[in-house]
């Protein structure tokens, strides 16, 4: 079975679960709610609307349900 890490709180709003941090992206004049961006150092996950995607999306991917679907509008680049 698969141990899903802990979300572990840093600096400045960010979030390492495991490998993964999850990290707030600046508000633009484009958008203006916070939106959080999932990354492992060389590769970038996607943009998510909310913290809680965010998170969500780093438990499928810990989980091994990434080859699984995942709900649409979930991510966007």
């Amino acid at each position: 079975m698969i141990q899903i890490p802990t979300p572990e709180e840093l600096s400045k709003g960010r979030i390492k679960f495991g490998t993964l941090l999850v990290r707030p992206l600046r508000k633009s004049v484009v958008c203006a709610i916070p939106r959080y961006q999932v990354e492992d150092g060389s590769y970038c996950y996607g943009k998510f609307d909310s913290r809680e995607q965010a998170l969500g999306f780093c438990e499928q991917l810990y989980g091994g349900r990434i080859n699984g679907r995942i709900k649409e509008g979930a991510a966007s680049v």
